[in-house]
This record gives C-alpha cells, structure tokens and sequence, in this order.
C-alpha cells in the first residue's frame, strides 16, 4: 500500500509540470512524464554533485563553470517543455545540450575525451528514443557530429583518467549511467501507455460498435478498406477478410455501387458528411423454389467523412465509413406503409360494401313496402283476385331475394372472420353435378342455352363439404347462363390432376372487360357487362365462391375477354381434410385476360376419356 501511495505522489509532483495541453491524452502524458523525470534526475544529480566538487577540487575554474551551466541544459529543457507543451522543441534543446556539452569537453579541458565520446553516445541513445517522424534525420545529424568530433579525441589513455581523476569520473559518469536508464525506464512506461490505451480504446469502440451496431471502416479514395473498427461479426456474421480491401466494395449490390463511390468522392473533396443507401451482402440463402444459393442483402446508411491525419501511415486512409443498420427500420416502413395503404383500401371498400348493401337492401324493401301498402289501402287496392295474387307474388319474391341477400352477407362475413367451417363427408362429385344441372336445366332452357356436362371416367369419391360445393357450381352456372346470349353454351367439365379435381365452366357469352378482372371476387361488384345488360345480381356470388374454395384450401383461375366468353377453373383436393386451412381467408382469383375467339368448348375438359352429356 505505501508503495502505492508513493507511486501516486511521485506522478502527482511530476504531473505539476506537465502542460494543459496534454491533459487527457494518457500516451502523450506518458512521454512528456518519461521526458521530465529523466531530465530532472540529471539535473539533480548535478547540482548535487556540485557541493562535492567544490570540496575536492576547490573553486572552480572558467571553464568548469561553463561545463556547470551547459549541465543545466536538460533542467532548461523541462521549462520549456513545462511552458510550451511542445516536446519536438525540448527534445531537441536537449539533445543539442549533450552535443554543446561533448564539444565544450573537447575544447576547455583536455584529457577528458572519453566523456565527450559518452557524452555523444548518449546524445545518440536519445535521439533513437525519439518517436517523431523526423528521429532518422537527428540520428544521422548526431552520428555525423560523433563522427567528426570523434576524429579528434585522444582516447589513447582513458585508463589513466580513471586512476588519477576518479573522483572527477565518478561525479561525471553516475548522471550519465542514471540519465540512460532513466530514458529507457520511461521509454518502457511510454509503451506500456501506449497498449493501455489502445486496448482501452479498442474495449470502448466495441462496446460502442456492439451498443450502437454500427460497422466503422477506414477507406481511401477508390473505396478501398484498409482498416475495421469495432466487431463487425456481431451483428452481421461477417469476418474481417470480408471486408478488408476490395471484398466490401464487392458486396455492395451493384446498383448502389455509383452512389456510394459518388458519396466516397464527395467526402474525400468537402468537409461535409456525406450519406448513401446501400445494400450489402451479409450471406446467402438457399431459395426455396430454385433451390439456389441466393445472396442475402442487408439495407444500410452510409455516412462518410474525410479523416484528418498527421500519421503518414494513415494518409491512405481518407474516408472514415459508418455503416448503420436501417433494415429493420426500412422493412417497418414499408410495412406501415403497405398497412396503411390496407387501412385504406379496407375503407374504401367498407364505404364501396355499405352504398352497396344498402342499394342491395333497400330495392328489395321498397317493392315489399310498396305493394304492401298498396293491398292495405282500400282506395288502391286491386279487386281483382289475380292482380292481388300478383302483388303478393312481387313481396314474396322482394322478401326471399331480400333473405338470400342477408345470408349470404352473413356467410360471407362468417368466412372473412374465420367463423365459418366445412363439414367434410365422401359424396361422389359427378353425381352432386348432375344434380346441380337439373336444377339450372329450366334457366337455361328459358335463355335458349345449351347446358352441356363432361366428366372423367376416373373420377370417383372425393372428400369435402357437400352442401359448399353443390352452392359453388350452382353459382358458377347461374353465372354463365346469365351472361349467354341465346343459342350460346355453357359446359360443365370435371377432371382428375393428380390429389385435385379440376372443376371447369365455360361460356362463349359477353365475357368481361380487362379493367374489370382485377376486382372480379368483390363483395357487390358486378362487370360492366353485367349492368350494361340489366339483369338481377347482387355481386355475391363469386365472392362465395372464393370464400368457399379457400375454405377448402383450392385456387380459382378465371380467363375472359369482352366478347370472347369467360372460363372458370376450380383446382379442389380430392380430400380437403389434408388441405384444409391452407389458404388464409377466401382463394385469391388468378384473372387472365383473353385475346381473340372464345375457347371451343371440345377443347375444354381433360385429355382422358369422358363421357359427354347435353341436354337441350
């Protein structure tokens, strides 16, 4: 414990002389504290060695005294020092000062060469010391000097000079010896600073990187790295050598190359920070329908400055990169931005569904509410016993098509919110189409279409909801018998691909317009086609049969052009307890757009051989 309280209180006295401007710089603190403790042992050493001479030697002579004060040279050093800050300055007042004093040697007391030659030895010795960029210079200046001073030394008898002056050899060689090894115990402390605060900095710059996840890059003009800052693979998995030199310029997406060498070139030329959005490879991902490799890009902010150096070996080093993570913050935007746009879209179409509902709803009504007043006032009301059965015929049609209206509001509200379930039994398809037929026959007959069926001889049991599927096909034919002109087709196809049954209905009738396809499947929407020709609908129905394809985990194509009839294709497993739930909500229409004559009805059906009904 004493130890290190004496420790602390020896830096705490040398720290009074230590200049503000090295105040928080641990390295440079360093080497000023080495500088002024090795300066201040000398001169300690001389000024108590002075009281010695005196009492051996007597008075001193001029020259001695000359000697004296060139010996406080290294204690003039530390004033400046102390007073400047500035070490180049005290370094070389010192080193001049051995030089001035190996050279005052030579000149005003002969036979003391070999302290003149230890005397530029240790002037060389410091100069090695030193850290500037300009040590090589003053060490070649200074051998220089020992060489040409050493030429004329007589260094023949240094033996004699310890023998008759040791006292004098003494007092001048200990300051010596103490000044060299107090040079290279600080030389040592300098160092062991400097790894201190390099491993300082290096401990905060990853716990900064780690905190903020930002990767820092040094780059030099064309982009190139040529040092990482902080722990790059926390966050992204990536190794040095991953980005070191060429390979992080390499594994920016191609089309972000540009700007970022545009922002590397902007930095490099102004002071201002420059940012770019980039896109940087972190890894790759095997892709689930190629099953290749695919790369795995990550979104990132750029922000580049200019570095400003006076280490030469930092002078490639132009541009300091901060690469911060947006992905995350990029992919919350679009996904606000998709939500938002959803938010949207879902009002639109709550305004769209409510007009529509309330025309649907209200048509109806007033034929109810009408006719019924009407038969309730004696001063209108018919006396004729058909026209009043005609009357109530009209509300009994308003109130059923009214109730079929609700209900299928209901159901489809019912499947919207996931309420709704199948009940899956084993029926054979064929047969619950034939049923469907017989029941639109009297629809077409009155329209003059022909109804025709095909089915699959393989076709055989299938598991779903019977009571779903008899109102999906009775749905698609009232469809297309509605919107055949007379004398047209419709035909009903069944086939077997594999675990699904395909469920085909064709028509050659008015088909429906390219801008209209896209929202085929809306609540309420009809095609222009539909209201061009004013006959009855609501709209609901395509919608239910998406709701009740989804539900059976199946897919809806619909293929159609103005004039060119409209092809509706059902894919239904043939077991929809495997399948079902497959899909979220009701199956999304695939809608293609049909060019030219309408599909011939033989060439819609299956490949196998099929049994073809018609009936007129």
């Amino acid at each position: 414990m004493s130890s290190i309280a004496d420790d602390s209180h020896y830096e705490s006295c040398v720290d009074a002389a230590l200049h503000e401007r090295v105040a928080g710089r641990p390295v440079e603190e360093a080497r000023h504290r080495a500088f002024i403790v090795a300066r201040l042992i000398v001169a300690a050493c001389v000024l108590l060695s002075a009281p010695l001479f005196l009492f051996f030697h007597g008075a001193p002579t001029v020259s001695e005294l000359v000697l004296f004060l060139f010996a406080q040279i290294p204690l003039a050093s530390v004033i400046v020092l102390s007073r400047t800050g500035d070490l180049r300055i005290a370094r070389s007042l010192s080193i001049g000062g051995w030089m001035a004093m190996a050279t005052a040697i030579h000149a005003l007391t002969p036979g003391y060469d070999a302290f003149s030659v230890a005397l530029l030895l240790v002037a060389l010795i410091e100069a090695a010391l030193t850290p500037e960029a300009g040590a090589v210079l003053v060490i070649e200046v200074v051998a220089v000097a020992a060489l040409a001073l050493t030429a004329g030394l007589n260094l023949g008898a240094p033996r004699e000079l310890l023998t008759e002056h040791a006292t004098t050899a003494i007092l001048l060689g200990a300051p010596l010896f103490l000044y060299i090894a107090a040079l290279v115990f600080g030389a040592v402390r300098v160092e062991q600073a400097r790894a201190r605060a390099e491993a300082r900095n290096d401990r905060e710059l990853k716990l900064l990187t780690g905190a903020v996840g930002d990767i820092l890059l040094h780059l030099d003009r064309a982009g190139f790295v040529h040092a990482v800052l902080g722990d790059a693979r926390h966050t992204f998995d990536l190794n040095r050598r991953d980005l070191i030199g060429r390979e992080f310029f390499q594994r920016i997406h191609v089309a972000d190359r540009p700007s970022f060498l545009k922002a590397v070139s902007d930095a490099v030329d102004g002071e201002a920070l420059a940012t770019a959005a980039v896109r940087v490879q972190i890894g790759v991902a095997r892709n689930a329908t190629s099953g290749f490799l695919a790369p795995v890009f990550n979104y990132f902010e750029a922000r580049l400055r200019r570095a400003h150096s006076n280490d030469e070996e930092c002078a490639a080093e132009a541009v300091v990169c901060a690469l911060q993570d947006v992905h995350a913050t990029l992919e919350a935007d679009i996904a606000l931005a998709a939500a938002h746009a959803a938010a949207e879209r879902a009002a639109t179409s709550n305004v769209r569904l409510l007009a529509n509902v309330s025309h649907e709803l209200r048509t109806p009504l007033n034929a109810i509410i009408g006719f019924s007043q009407m038969l309730a006032t004696d001063e209108i009301a018919p006396s004729e016993p058909a026209k009043q059965r005609e009357y109530a015929s009209i509300i009994s049609d308003s109130g059923n098509h009214l109730l079929e209206i609700v209900n299928s509001i209901l159901d489809m509200s019912r499947i919207e919110s996931g309420a709704m379930e199948i009940a899956a039994e084993s029926f054979t398809l064929p047969t619950l189409a034939d049923q469907c037929c017989d029941m639109m026959q009297l629809q077409a007959d009155q329209s003059g279409v022909t109804l025709a069926r095909e089915y699959a001889e393989s076709l055989g049991e299938i598991v779903a909801d019977k009571r779903g599927c008899r109102q999906i096909l009775i749905n698609l034919l009232s469809n297309a018998l509605k919107f055949t002109p007379r004398g047209g087709t419709v035909k009903l196809a069944l086939q077997l691909e594999g675990n699904h049954v395909a469920v085909t209905v064709a028509d050659d009738g008015a088909g429906i317009a390219a801008g209209d396809l896209a929202r085929l499947g809306d609540p309420f929407f009809q095609t222009r086609a539909s209201l061009d020709s004013g006959r009855e609908g609501t709209g609901l129905g395509l919608s239910m049969v998406c709701g009740l394809v989804g539900l059976h985990g199946g897919s809806i194509t619909i293929e159609s052009g103005l004039q060119v009839g409209t092809t509706v294709s059902l894919r239904l497993p043939i077991d929809c307890r495997i399948h079902r739930g497959a899909t979220s909500g009701p199956a999304r229409i695939q809608a293609v757009a049909r060019l030219g004559a309408p599909l011939s009805m033989a060439a819609v059906g299956g490949a196998e051989p099929a049994t073809v009904k018609k009936i007129a």
